[in-house]
């Protein structure tokens, strides 16, 4: 057995439990957590486009994620986060085992799904992408905690993820949408120890007692995601921690407390089987997977995936007709088929707050009495008698939607969002949409030998960089 002291950085608490709980195992675990962290990349795949990787990216990218069919490899040291290309939402930049949670959600067409701990909108972005290729469906991402709210509205419009996003606790979205769902993931607040060596702050949170604590709050978590789930829905459980605690031994509580049974996960490359001695002997407990870093290239994940009998009894609730626009309707019509070709029916019959229309992701979910930021992706404002387009209409759509499209370079990308006007040599008039390497930026006003900048002044950035070809 390795000396402690060889892993200073770890909580020695931490280890003890560990060496508990593998044995002589834990030697290897230890030894990765202290080797640099993995990093990864998913493609975008949220605005209806094919995916496809922009040639300026490929010099990038190491292997394929085997798990996952759009993620990659990245080096720790890629300066990716700020280039043309992550601004336009044409990549995610998230850690590789957590691409396989939305995997296991598995959406399919016409599902709604809700994401119960969105923030910062890693999984939310990944599940509004696949639903997108899948055919379709409603998204809606919750996150109780205000203030990570913001960081998931902006990575949602980034990509162009189509979703409704709301600031609840899971209690009061149990009350108001009863057996509403498909699919609910709980990505739970755990203990982290999976983000040890990504994160040194998460171990220097980490305390003895943090894996019951966690547990608590994760138990309290999955009762309302039970109540939100349809009969025969899915339930998927997945944490960023090793201890048993937080992983079997909370899948064995809900097999022995609500009427699901273990959908097991596929095999995927690198991940292994959940251990049924840690929780009991439950055999089922086999269709769960772990991540381990000394045993595949990633951070430490559990996942698993439940589905609620089909003989469940289903919670009541009032449904109610989505907010619709009614006096300006046939205006709005006339609107949106002049500013995008074939818009998606849910932004046909949109939902309206205050001056702004959004798309309508929630359907006939009731909203009386929620804190409901965004019912849907923001498609327009209603000012003085006139619709003018949302900058997330930009993002949501596949550029050649918009028949006024102008396709930049990537100088004139970084110009444009820096915030600065763009010559205008067709001298084209009113709202242009402007796009790069076929991802949608943002929208600029015509006017005699320029192009107004449009691009939000929250989002301006004078710190972007040419992605260049890497040493």
């Amino acid at each position: 057995m390795a000396n402690r002291n060889e892993y200073t950085e770890l909580p020695k608490a931490f280890c003890a439990l560990m060496q508990n709980w593998l044995g002589t195992e834990a030697t290897s675990l230890f030894e990765a957590l202290a080797s640099p962290p993995t990093r990864g990349l998913r493609l975008s795949g949220c605005k209806a486009m094919p995916l496809h990787i922009p040639s300026l990216l490929v010099p990038h990218l190491n292997a394929s994620i085997p798990w996952t069919p759009d993620g990659y490899y990245i080096d720790v040291d890629a300066a990716l986060g700020k280039t043309v290309l992550h601004e336009a939402g044409a990549y995610y930049l998230q850690e590789p085992s957590a691409m396989a949670i939305a995997l296991a959600v598995a959406p399919q067409t016409g599902e709604r799904i809700l994401d119960l701990c969105a923030a910062p909108g890693g999984k939310t972005t990944h599940l509004a992408s696949l639903l997108s290729r899948a055919g379709g469906g409603r998204l809606v991402a919750n996150e109780f905690h205000p203030t990570r709210v913001r960081a998931l509205a902006e990575n949602i419009e980034r990509v162009g993820a189509r979703a409704a996003i709301v600031n609840e606790s899971p209690d009061r979205l149990a009350t108001a949408w009863p057996s509403a769902f498909d699919a609910v993931l709980v990505d739970a607040p755990c203990s982290g120890e999976g983000m040890f060596r990504k994160d040194p702050q998460a171990a220097n949170q980490w305390q003895a007692d943090s894996p019951d604590r966690c547990q608590m709050r994760q138990q309290e978590i999955l009762i309302s995601a039970i109540k939100l789930l349809k009969p025969g829905g899915r339930l998927v459980y997945s944490t960023c921690t090793f201890n048993p605690l937080e992983n079997e031994r909370i899948v064995a509580w809900l097999l022995d407390s609500f009427p699901l049974s273990i959908d097991p996960l596929p095999e995927w490359p690198g991940w292994s089987s959940g251990r049924p001695e840690w929780a009991f002997d439950r055999p089922e407990l086999l269709g769960t997977r772990r991540l381990w870093p000394h045993l595949a290239r990633g951070e430490g994940h559990f996942v698993a995936r439940l589905r609620l009998a089909e003989d469940a009894l289903p919670m009541q609730t009032t449904r109610v007709r989505a907010v619709r626009p009614t006096k300006n309707r046939r205006d709005w019509s006339a609107w949106l088929s002049s500013t995008v070709a074939d818009p998606p029916s849910t932004f046909v019959q949109p939902r309206i707050q205050k001056d702004m229309i959004f798309s309508d992701e929630l359907g006939d979910l009731p909203t009386d009495g929620l804190r409901v930021l965004r019912p849907g992706c923001p498609l327009a404002t209603w000012k003085t008698d006139q619709f003018s387009p949302h900058h997330a209409l930009s993002r949501a759509l596949p550029a050649n939607a918009f028949p006024s499209s102008i396709e930049l370079d990537e100088a004139e990308a970084m110009a444009y969002l820096r915030g600065e006007a763009l010559d205008n040599p067709k001298d084209l008039r009113g709202f242009v949409h402007l796009a790069y390497a076929g991802y949608g930026l943002g929208f600029a006003k015509g006017a005699p030998g320029r192009l107004n900048n449009l691009y939000p002044k929250g989002l301006r950035s004078a710190h972007l960089e040419p992605l260049e070809r890497p040493h």
